[in-house]
């Protein structure tokens, strides 16, 4: 896992309420960190620290893709390819990380179903700034790496959007068609069992909490709710496709896994303490 600097020694994640981060278990010093496990704050640092390659026995779930890789220098993995594994924090503004995601039913939304979350700073910008920061850094390297201009897939500026595609194709020989996760429950609708002919869900998002002894502990993705407070760790992925008659190169943060740090219902509690302290210290009579 790597974590996105905010300035010489302090990590991004150190930035946000005690309060928000109470659960989780803490890491060594900055300075003990291997160097893969920082995402430097500097673009110069980020040359060195990262690669960009084809796609490759499936290093990424795009047809025509990229993906960002640790530079070879630093990899945790001596002499094979190793996605970036990059941890975020923020509060849930939207979201759909169901199994079948946004998936209506109809067969031929199948291939662009997704599952989906975005978050924001809420009133925490020092902490989440350092975020943008980084991924600003990283879509410029991209954008010098494969000699394109990239975009981003983010809905509302000042937002980080995290994806993933929720089907892959199914194949005619039985052999080889990738097996399907879902289980009891997943499907309530039976919109996958109805076209797993030709679409299958292969792979789920990791969700869960942290308990009072700093452990993660895996709880079904309905445990995450807009408003809380979480952990992402993401995959960059770039896509290249054809879009109104031209080629369009995308960078794309492909969730792996969501964490709770701390409950909606806890952050709005903290505000509306917040809220009333701020209020009566300006209610105080002004002196005479």
């Amino acid at each position: 896992m790597a974590y996105c600097l905010a300035s010489a020694g302090r990590l991004a994640r150190e930035l946000w309420p005690t309060t928000f981060n109470s659960c989780r278990p803490k890491l060594p010093p900055v300075d003990k960190l291997a160097e893969w496990q920082v995402v430097p704050a500097e673009y110069d640092d980020i040359c060195a620290w990262a690669t960009v390659d084809r796609y490759e026995n499936g290093l990424t779930s795009i047809r025509h893709g990229y993906v960002l890789l640790y530079s070879p220098d630093i990899s945790p993995v001596q002499n094979q390819p190793t996605p970036v594994l990059i941890q975020f924090h923020g509060v849930v503004e939207a979201m759909n990380i169901s199994p079948i995601g946004n998936y209506n039913g109809r067969k031929e939304a199948a291939p662009r179903a997704i599952q989906y979350l975005t978050l924001g700073a809420s009133s925490y910008y020092d902490a989440f700034s350092a975020q943008l920061k980084a991924i600003e850094h990283l879509q410029s390297f991209i954008a010098s790496s494969l000699s394109c201009g990239v975009q981003t897939n983010v809905r509302n500026p000042g937002t980080i959007y995290f994806q993933r595609v929720v089907f892959a194709k199914a194949r005619n020989a039985a052999s080889t068609s990738p097996r399907s996760v879902l289980v009891f429950g997943d499907d309530p609708h039976g919109w996958a069992l109805a076209v797993q002919r030709d679409w299958v869900v292969t792979h789920r998002i990791v969700t869960g909490i942290y308990n009072n002894e700093g452990v993660a502990v895996k709880k079904p993705y309905t445990v995450i709710r807009p408003g809380d407070f979480v952990e992402v760790a993401a995959r960059l992925e770039i896509a290249k496709f054809r879009k109104t008659n031209r080629w369009v190169t995308e960078a794309r943060f492909i969730i792996q896994e969501v964490l709770r740090l701390c409950d909606r219902t806890t952050i709005q509690s903290l505000f509306a303490t917040c809220s009333f302290l701020f209020d009566d210290l300006f209610d105080e009579p002004m002196p005479a």
